[in-house]
This record gives structure tokens, C-alpha cells and sequence, in this order.
């Protein structure tokens, strides 16, 4: 796969495009892939930070674009990812939508082709997995479903690349789907008085309307720009008006009125088979996946695999090859001998191949002991996430989660921390609120160890006994809780309702998986790589204005007076702000050195663990969360580590006592 950087979001909407369309897990992305080929820009969408991928199609000799829009479940959106994709419907007016539905589960994808009817665009509906359906004995009437909607359906196998021609060939005949809906009337008549107040140019008006009735924000901000102020303020009465009527909140009213005649065509055509099938070990791992028991075994076997994988071979492996082999044994000896060979000032060449060197230390960082980690996670990431166990994680926890204020959702971000907190933090937009948004980076920040700093504390306590490992571990765990807890009651804002579609175990598609991995791999190259950079810089400037040494003795009555670690520890907790197991690795060197005890040892990867986020993530915070909330999280962080520090201090020496 060839994906450009991310281009201006000004040119992603051209003026003859297509919009693919579909819940989550639907395989909507692969057969994206399948469509546009090899050339993919991926780039903001317009005034978010949520990036969208676009990738050219020909139909009928007519170039047009084709956007792969985030998955979503309504149109009434709740979450950054789907408000984009509302948006791409609403405000871009495609000229098509191909909307991609699992098979199986028909009821999700019709709730979406009534809201794409109602907004009038026309539409191909792609009925995907095909063969997982048939596989379990279910048909599906297609020509039925040609005639009810009088739009072009097509079978396809996202997972082959089955049915991508006959897809194409749809396009040029995608028709606005015929639904009839019968609502509540209070609502039917409130639509009727909203349409009236809309301009006559105004296409999918009732669509429109109905959004609005649901409190959405863009169906909001449309008619706020639109109308008149005293239409606008009609329209708020009508939909104030309609609400008295209602015994729920009209959101609620309209899903459930969608969900109710999705369910009835659903089973209108959809024949099930006559008797239960024999369980399939799918199915079978299906109950261990989320058993209360056999599950967090389950969950153990994977994370040991997971360890074995990006800790063993990612981090240790591959790290010490790229590491002491290609960078520390050839490549920056060879570039300081370049510099040092030229005819410029020294402090160039420091800034190039010096202690805090662009070569020597932000591109050896990235390069050789980060990305090693990334590509291995990544990698096991991909075959979680094409397997269908993220899900089924989340149910699993989303009672541990809920002591925290948040959801099974918070599950993704969280488990991709241990790969890349930074990376992690990006996937916080996928969360439906600024509360769970706010939170979630929090925790994060203070106590997931990304998987590189996870296995420097590995190394450093490979000779405790198990007791060391469950002080540790006890105390990150229990000041994750105890910080959640805390400040699910201090951000404003209701917890939300877990809600949540689980697909089918598959087994990963290869070629999907490297497909993925490739993708993210680039992010990683061009938006973590740079943060490095800047991160080296700032540090090399801080030691040349003899600022990095200041903080160093400022923070020595720190380190020795309430951790009791040796002073040369001081220069771990600041190098950590850099990258978190730089830090550790500066207290690994004190232990093989033997100036840390025991004692010392538990104390300092504790508190490096809860200590202050990477230079990398703090960036991102700021871009993400904005510089007030990350000036927060961080000014928090740093003294609550050091008393988790002082406090896991005082309980060794009671314990030994």
C-alpha cells in the first residue's frame, strides 16, 4: 500500500465523490482497499482530528474519488468518528454512498440505509460476508431485497475480494432507497412543520428534520446558519413541543422506531435455519472469551503471548540488533566521524552526533528502540483486531471499567497503550464523550507503561522474587482504580451506557493484517518521529544553557529525601520526560551498577512507572486534549507519583520490619 502524508483537509471533498459506509467490523475498510487499490491519501477531515482515508475509482470510465468513512451505528452521532461521518452525508452530499452491511446482522444496516433514505442519497447496498452467512445455514432473499428497496444489492467477500466488479458495476445504478416508516405522530408532525421551515433547494429535508428531533449537533448547527433567526427559534419550539409528547428522550424515540422496522424487514428477508447448528469451536472459544472465569485465563494466555512477541523479540531482539549492532556499532560512529571530519563549529556537530543528537539520540530512539517495538505491536494488534477479540475484551472488563467511570470501550485505547501510550492517545477520539476523552488520557498518562518501558521494569526486576513483581503491579493497578474512581466523580458528565455489537471470531487475513500494519507503521513515521526530534532539541538547548543540570540538582533533594534513592537517580526521573524507558533504563544501569537495593529497585519502577508522560504523548495531549487539560493532567502526575513513591517506600520498610 502507497499512502501520501496527510493533505491538506481543504482538498478532501472533491466534487464527484463516493462515501463508503457501515457499522464497525463490517470489513468496510478491506473492501476499500479492494475498490481503490494501491494509492491512498489519509488526511484530517476538515476542522477534526480524525483522519479519513480517500483512494481514487473509476465506474463507467468516470473518475471519482471514494472516501472510507469511520464506522458508525446512527447518524445521530455521539462520538468524534461518527460526527465525520455524519458529516460526510450531511454537509458533503455525495454523489453515492456504498453502504456495507454484515450480512448476518441486517437489522444494523438497515437502521442506516433509513437514515441515507430519508437524507435522499442515492445508494448501493454491499451484503458482506457472504459466505460466513451461508456457512451458518442463513439466506438471504436478494432479489426481495432489490425489489423493497429499488436499489442495487450486491453479495460480496470482503475477506477474497469477491464481488468488487459486480460492486463497481452497481455504482452507476445506485438508486435513493424506498422506505416507508410509520411514526409516532407527534413526530411525523413535527417533521411535516420542520420541512416547511427549510429552503425549497434543500435536498433529504426529512432526514434533516429528523436528526434535528434528535438533539443532533450538526442537524443543529445546519439550521442555526440556514434559517432566519426566527425560524431557527420555530424549529427549537416544534422540536421543544414534540419532546412533551414523548415519554423518552426523542433520540431514544427515533432509534427505537428504526431498530423496530429494521428487525421486521430483516426477518422479511432472512431465512434462518430449521434446526440449531452443532456448536463450532468458534463458538465454543466465543464462551471461554467472555466466561467470568475462563476468561481473564483466556486473557492471561494473551498477554503472555503478547509479552513473548513485543516484549521478547520486539524489544529485546530486534531492539539489541538495530540497537548495539546497526546503529550503536556502525551507523553513528560513521556519522561522527563525518561530522567531526568537516569543517563546522562543534556545537553543530553536538547538535547532530552529540549526547542530545538529532542522529545520535531522537533517530537512534525512534528508529532503533521504538520502532522495532511499534512494528511487533502492531502486528499483534492487527490479529486481535481481525480475530474479533477486542469486543469480546471489552465485555469482559467493562465491569472493571465501570469502577472507573468508564465503559468496555476505554478497553481499546488502554490495551494499546502497552504497545504506545503516545499512539494510544490518539484512539482516545474513538470514545464518546470529553469526559471519557479526558479521563482515559489521565490514566494513560499516569500508569499504562508502554511496552518499551515495560520491558526495561522486566529486565530490572528479573532477579526479585515474585513479591517485588506483586508490589509493583498492586500498586500501579490499585492507583489506576483509586485515580479513576476519583476522577469519574470529579469531571462532569454522566457515565454512558455500554452498548456494544460483537462480531464473529474470524481467522486474520495476512494480507490485511500487513495492510494495517503498514498503514500504521506511517502515522508512526510521520507523527511520532517528529516529536522525537523536537524532544532532542529541547533537551539539547536545556544542556547547553546549563538548564538540564539546574533541574538535576533541584530535583536531587527529591530523589534522596522522600524516594531514598541515590542522587544519581535524579537524571533517570528527568531523562523519563524524554522517553519513559530512557528512564527506566537509567535506573537499570544504577541496579547492574549495585547502587539500588531491593528497596530501591520496586520504589523506582514504581514511581517511573506513575511518573510524568514521554515528551511524545505530552505533545500529543496538547494537540488532542488541548494545552490547558495536558498542563492539567501532567501537573498532577508528577507529585502524585513521587507521594505513590515516598508511600510505597514507607510500606517496604514496615514489610521488612
Amino acid at each position: 500500500m502507497h499512502q501520501h502524508g496527510a493533505s491538506s483537509s481543504s482538498t478532501l471533498l472533491s466534487s464527484h465523490f463516493g462515501v463508503l459506509v457501515g457499522n464497525p467490523n463490517v470489513g468496510k475498510s478491506l473492501l476499500f482497499k479492494h475498490l481503490t487499490g494501491r494509492y491512498v491519501t489519509v488526511s484530517n477531515y476538515p476542522g477534526t482530528t480524525v483522519e479519513v482515508a480517500k483512494g481514487e475509482l473509476t465506474v463507467e470510465g468516470h473518475p471519482y474519488d471514494l472516501i472510507d468513512s469511520p464506522g458508525t451505528q446512527s447518524l445521530l452521532a455521539s462520538s468524534d468518528d461518527e460526527r465525520v461521518t455524519r458529516d460526510l452525508l450531511l454537509k458533503g452530499r455525495p454523489q453515492w454512498v456504498i453502504l456495507v452491511a454484515d450480512v448476518k446482522n441486517l437489522r444494523r444496516a438497515f437502521i442506516l440505509l433509513f437514515q441515507l433514505a430519508s437524507l435522499e442519497i442515492p445508494t448501493v447496498l454491499a451484503l458482506n460476508m457472504w459466505d460466513e452467512a451461508r456457512n451458518r445455514g442463513i439466506r438471504i432473499h436478494r432479489k426481495k431485497l432489490e425489489e423493497l428497496f429499488g436499489i442495487p444489492v450486491i453479495p460480496t467477500i470482503a475477506l477474497h475480494g469477491k464481488g468488487i466488479r459486480e460492486l463497481i458495476a452497481a455504482i452507476s445504478h445506485a438508486r435513493v432507497p424506498k422506505i416507508q416508516i410509520s411514526w409516532h405522530p407527534a413526530i411525523r408532525d413535527a417533521v411535516e412543520s420542520l420541512i416547511r421551515l427549510f429552503p425549497k433547494s434543500w435536498k433529504g429535508k426529512e432526514g434533516i428534520a429528523l436528526l434535528f428531533l434528535g438533539e443532533d449537533d450538526g442537524a443543529e448547527e445546519l439550521l442555526h446558519m440556514s434559517l432566519s433567526p426566527q425560524d431557527f427559534q420555530k424549529a427549537l419550539e416544534i422540536r421543544e413541543s414534540v419532546a412533551k409528547r414523548i415519554p423518552e428522550p426523542l433520540s431514544l424515540a427515533l432509534l427505537t422506531t428504526w431498530s423496530r422496522n429494521a428487525e421486521a424487514l430483516a426477518d422479511a428477508v432472512r431465512q434462518l435455519p430449521d434446526q440449531t447448528p452443532t456448536p463450532t469451536l468458534g463458538q465454543h472459544l466465543d464462551r471461554w472469551m467472555t466466561h467470568p472465569v475462563w476468561g481473564y485465563l483466556f486473557l492471561a494466555l494473551v498477554l503472555f503471548l503478547l509479552y513473548l512477541f513485543v516484549g521478547r523479540l520486539g524489544a529485546g531482539t530486534l531492539v539489541d540488533w538495530l540497537e548495539n549492532r546497526v546503529f550503536n556499532g556502525f551507523l553513528n560512529p560513521w556519522l561522527t566521524r563525518v561530522f567531526q571530519s568537516l569543517p563546522l563549529p562543534d556545537l553543530v556537530v553536538q547538535f547532530f552526533v552529540g549526547t542530545y543528537g538529532i542522529f545520535t539520540m531522537a533517530l537512534t530512539y525512534a528508529i532503533a528502540i521504538i520502532f522495532p517495538i511499534v512494528l511487533t505491536f502492531f502486528i499483534a494488534f492487527g490479529i486481535l483486531e481481525d480475530s474479533g477479540y477486542l469486543p469480546r475484551l471489552a465485555m469482559l472488563l467493562d465491569r472493571f471499567f465501570k469502577v472507573m467511570g468508564l465503559t468496555g470501550k476505554a478497553v481499546l485505547p488502554m490495551v494499546l497503550g502497552l504497545g504506545c501510550v503516545t499512539m494510544a492517545t490518539v484512539t482516545t477520539r474513538t470514545l464518546e464523550t470529553k469526559r471519557e476523552k479526558i479521563l482515559v488520557t489521565l490514566l494513560l498518562a499516569l500508569g499504562v507503561p508502554c511496552s518499551a518501558q515495560l520491558g526495561v521494569v522486566m529486565a530490572m526486576m528479573a532477579g526479585l522474587s515474585p513479591a517485588a513483581y506483586l508490589v509493583w503491579g498492586g500498586a500501579v493497578l490499585l492507583n489506576l482504580l483509586l485515580v479513576g474512581f476519583l476522577g469519574s466523580r470529579v469531571l462532569p458528565g454522566d457515565q454512558n451506557y455500554f452498548i456494544l455489537e460483537i462480531p464473529p471470531l474470524r481467522i486474520p487475513s495476512l494480507s490485511n493484517i500487513l495492510w494495517k500494519t503498514g498503514a500504521r507503521l506511517e502515522w508512526y513515521l510521520k507523527e511520532v518521529i517528529p516529536m522525537f526530534i523536537i524532544g532532542t532539541v529541547i533537551l539539547f538547548v536545556m544542556d547547553l544553557s546549563g538548564l538540564l543540570q539546574i533541574l538535576e540538582r533541584l530535583f536531587q533533594p527529591v530523589v534522596t529525601g522522600i524516594l531514598g534513592l541515590p542522587p544519581q537517580a535524579a537524571v533517570g526521573f528527568i531523562m523519563g520526560f524524554l522517553r519513559r524507558d530512557y528512564g527506566a533504563a537509567g535506573f537499570l544501569l544504577l541496579e547492574q551498577q549495585g547502587l539500588l537495593t531491593v528497596t530501591q529497585v520496586i520504589v523506582s519502577v514504581v514511581t517511573i512507572t506513575l511518573f510524568v508522560p514521554c515528551i511524545a504523548n505530552a505533545l500529543i495531549m496538547i494537540r488532542e486534549r488541548g494545552w490547558k487539560i495536558a498542563l492539567a493532567i501532567m501537573s498532577f502526575i508528577l507529585p502524585y507519583a513521587i507521594f505513590v513513591g515516598w508511600t510505597t517506600r514507607m510500606f517496604l520498610r514496615l514489610w521488612t520490619l
